[in-house]
């Protein structure tokens, strides 16, 4: 094969490969930052690692649940959304009245 081909087959490989290491230096900064977490239902000792991870960003908090999984089963929709109380308050109930009506047959 002539240099020319080889390059030809070795370019979308390396154009690849770059993009990928870009994406990852891109996305960084963003994991870095401490993660709020809701960790009322859990158990003490696992509350405190999930807070310990959340502490060091998102990247480290995917990551312990991703190897606890099996142990706790717990997702990041888990430990990330609102607290129960939370959504309750916010919602309004409406309360209907049922209307009837007579047809004076008895």
């Amino acid at each position: 094969m002539t240099a020319n081909r080889r390059f030809v087959r070795l370019a979308p490989t390396a154009l690849f490969a770059a993009l990928t290491s870009l994406s990852g230096v891109a996305m960084a900064g963003v994991s870095d930052e401490p993660v709020k977490v809701n960790v009322e239902r859990l158990q003490r000792h696992v509350a405190e690692q999930v807070r310990k991870h959340a502490d060091e960003g998102l990247d480290s908090l995917m990551a312990y649940l991703w190897f606890t999984r099996r142990q706790h089963h717990l997702w990041i929709d888990d430990v990330t959304s609102p607290q129960p109380d939370a959504i309750a308050k916010n919602e309004k109930k409406e309360y209907r009245t049922m209307v009837t009506r007579t047809t004076g047959v008895h």
